[in-house]
């Protein structure tokens, strides 16, 4: 027996049922079912049925139904047949139903039919779980048994599984495109079907019927429906000779448009539905204005892009591909998509072979990344404006190659050629400004930034280019706090950047000149502000950085130690006098900056270790002892390295009042190891033992250790005395230090704890 949802009968009669030609499609299905070859077909029975609702027949095709089983009592064809009929005319409910299909499935046996029956009668009754598996059962008899792809989807729905309802109803509509409506697709292709039948009237239907679906269903109708339709339906009244109705209809579609474009909340992809409908009806201007805004958008989408500039190309509209991009550069210039579309435009319109000339720029870009071979770089740069001599990123490749062979008025020709095609750009912008600002004219530099629209849009690597030539005119002007202002800003971006950092230290040496009586500046400075790094001297440097150290410019010898560091790629001397550095200038400071060294895979034990040694500074032993904590878990650390962190935690540990044996325990680890030149593990074991309360012990470490004038080793042996309860010895003993500024926040703990025992007595709270 052949299947009716197959043959091209009944997908006709579904054509008309969508259009609401409810008669004609009635007539074609009784003349399927009049048919021996599909007169048994349930699919098809299910169909009529469906359509008599619509008829508001139903009683007369039950009575039809009754009669045809008197007729055929062994045929239950007609008894599922009728059942279906009076569900759908609510003659009997979903329980009577069901029972009425379980029964047939007992003196029948299995059959799509009656699964699906029996599932949507469990639907109904909200048992979905029940209902899924008799839809599914229908599936695995029939697969062609399309309404159980509808009912499983809608449970689906129901049961918050929209992914796999979403599945279903695809598959549904695949085998059953006329059986609901809401699809685009599906009412256009149908309206064009009876178009080209000149049945303008179902063709019409099949337009207005899209639009009715959405008020029903959704209570209002998207403007780019509303488009389709007015355009649509011009399009057939055109096609009837009712030329009026046409242009009414044309009018209302324009007011739409312009609703559309006037919506600045409206997406991107609606815009580009609109100008496809546009485009289809032959509203060109209105069309092009939809794709001008869609490239204008602030958040213009790569793969829109692609797709317009790879629609006009292809059809070989290269004049209007290229007025679109030229608008749309000037709204983007650095869209990546946008100029390679205006590119590929203007390369048609110059007749060059672009597959050739994009080949070329391939190898270019390879060449650029590693430019080894000068002249086969400058070779391909000259054959590439030879072949087209309006690619701005050519003209700046060859300014980049001219400037790296020293020939700096080739490269200004170039520059300022790459600047004159080019000028919306703000890449090339701050290119061209920095050639200027290096090697020209800085003023007109200053007038070539100042051409920037909206700098508040840059993006952070615009943002800190144009700030860093900003604090360059800055500083040539002898604008130094200027020049600075904007220089920490670009240093908080990237503390580690040194362009940046060669002008700060150029910056603060010139604006503290007039106050140091030594010569702020040195050589191998002098050498590395004109890039030239041959012949470094590196002793020189270190001995001018330690005297502005004793002159005490804290931040300019920060900014020279951060230098030197990346010089020697983070060796571990050079990198404690950073952090020397860092204490006298911002611990806080310093923990930024090498946090965000840290980020940039520039990863040490020694780095860990300066953290935990900044965050101590600022008297954050916690978060110390996290970094120390770390330090320790690296594998592989030195013996030196493992002592620097034991010391460091114990000392962590003590001062938190924490850990205190295992703080001591560190602290003698540290001193086994014996890497250490001062005796500063000593000292910290004293403190532990204090803190638990041994007393001798403790005393005896401190005679050992070094450093009478150190305040933290002063303190200490006045504890011991007041430990021992000599207190007016240990007020002897501390005296002094309460006369001195406290300089660090470890001393002015130090001063507080003296304070406490000083004045009001409080006995030493030792652990036993």
């Amino acid at each position: 027996m052949q299947n009716s949802s197959m043959t091209p009968q009944l997908d006709e009669a579904n054509k008309y049922i969508f259009v609401k030609a409810y008669e004609k499609a009635q007539r074609m299905i009784e003349d399927l079912v009049a048919n021996e070859t599909f007169r048994n077909d349930l699919l098809l029975h299910l169909r009529r049925v469906e359509l008599a609702t619509k008829l508001q027949t139903l009683k007369d095709l039950k009575l039809n139904y009754e009669k045809q089983i008197e007729r055929e009592p062994n045929n239950f064809v007609p008894r599922v047949a009728l059942i279906f009929a009076e569900q759908h005319g609510e003659m009997i409910d979903s329980k009577e139903a069901l029972i009425r299909f379980q029964s047939l499935l007992k003196t029948v046996g299995p059959h799509p039919s009656l699964f699906y029956g029996i599932g949507f009668c469990m639907e109904v009754e909200n048992n979905f779980e029940r209902a899924r598996l008799n839809y599914e059962q229908c599936i695995n008899q029939d697969p062609n048994w399309y309404p159980a792809y509808f009912g499983l989807s809608q449970i689906c729905y129901q049961t918050n599984d929209d992914r796999k309802g979403d599945q279903y109803f695809f598959l549904f509509e695949e085998m059953a495109p006329y059986n609901v409506y809401g699809n685009f697709e599906t009412h256009r292709r149908l309206s064009m079907e009876f178009i080209d039948r000149k049945d303008f009237s179902a063709a019409e239907t099949a337009i207005q019927t899209l639009s009715e679906w959405w008020m029903e269903n959704k209570g209002t109708c998207p403007t780019e429906i509303q488009l389709f339709e007015r355009l649509a339906t011009a399009r057939i009244a055109e096609l009837k000779g009712d030329l009026v109705l046409a242009e009414q209809r044309k009018s209302q579609g324009r007011l739409v448009t312009t609703r559309i474009l006037e919506d600045e909340s409206i997406s991107e992809g609606i815009m580009y539905f609109a100008a496809k409908v546009l485009e289809e009806y032959s509203e060109f201007p209105h069309a092009l204005e939809m794709y001008r805004k869609i490239l204008r958008a602030e958040s213009a989408n790569p793969e829109m892009i692609q797709k317009i500039g790879g629609q006009f190309l292809s059809m070989g509209e290269f004049g209007l591909a290229l007025e679109l991009f030229t608008e749309a550069y000037k709204a983007h210039p650095d869209q990546a998509e946008i100029r390679f579309c205006l590119l590929v435009s203007k390369l048609k319109i110059a007749q060059v072979n672009v597959e050739d000339y994009l080949i070329s720029k391939e190898r270019l870009k390879k060449l650029v990344d590693n430019p080894n071979d000068k002249v086969e770089l400058l070779s391909l740069l000259h054959s590439l404006v030879a072949k087209f001599p309006e690619d701005p990123d050519i003209h700046g490749h060859m300014g980049d190659a001219y400037l790296r062979l020293g020939n700096k008025d080739k490269a200004a020709r170039h520059f300022q050629k790459m600047y004159e095609l080019d000028n919306f750009s703000r890449i090339a912008t701050l290119k061209y400004a920095a050639f200027s600002m290096q090697y020209g004219d800085p003023e007109r530099a200053k007038k070539i930034l100042e051409s920037i629209d909206h700098p508040e849009k840059l993006n952070d690597e615009e943002l800190c280019e144009l700030l860093w030539l900003e604090a360059n005119y800055e500083f040539r002007k002898q604008q130094y706090q200027n020049s600075l202002d904007r220089l920490h800003r670009v240093l908080e971006h990237d503390p580690w950047n040194i362009s940046y950092l060669l002008l700060q230290i150029r910056t603060l040496s010139d604006e503290s000149q007039s106050k140091s009586e030594i010569e702020n500046t040195d050589a191998t400075l002098r050498r590395l502000a004109v890039g030239d790094e041959s012949d470094l001297n590196w002793a020189e440097y270190d001995k001018k950085t330690r005297q502005l150290a004793s002159a005490r410019q804290v931040e300019l010898v920060y900014a020279r130690e951060k230098l030197r560091f990346l010089y020697v790629e983070g060796e571990e001397q050079i990198l404690l006098r950073l952090v020397q550095a860092a204490q006298s200038f911002s611990a806080q400071q310093g923990i930024y900056d090498l946090i965000k060294l840290l980020n940039t895979n520039f990863d040490s034990p020694e780095i860990y270790w300066s953290l935990g040694v900044l965050f101590k500074e600022l008297w954050e032993l916690e978060s110390a002892s996290m970094w120390f904590d770390q330090m320790l878990l690296i594998p592989g650390l030195s013996d030196r390295q493992r002592a620097k962190a034991y010391v460091e935690q114990a000392d962590c540990y003590i001062w938190r009042g924490m850990k205190l044996e295992k703080a001591v325990e560190y602290a003698r680890l540290s001193l086994d190891l014996g890497t250490h030149k001062d005796k500063r593990p000593l000292r910290v074991m004293a403190h532990g033992l204090l803190k638990l309360g041994k007393v001798r012990q403790a005393e005896v470490y401190l005679e050992d250790s070094e450093g009478d004038k150190d305040p933290e080793v002063i303190y200490l042996r006045g504890l011991v005395k007041y430990r021992n309860g000599a207190f007016t010895q240990a007020n002897e003993v501390w005296k002094p230090l309460l006369t001195h500024r406290a300089e660090s926040l470890r001393f002015h703990n130090i001063k507080q704890e003296i304070m406490r025992y000083y004045f009001d007595r409080e006995p030493y709270r030792g652990v036993n």
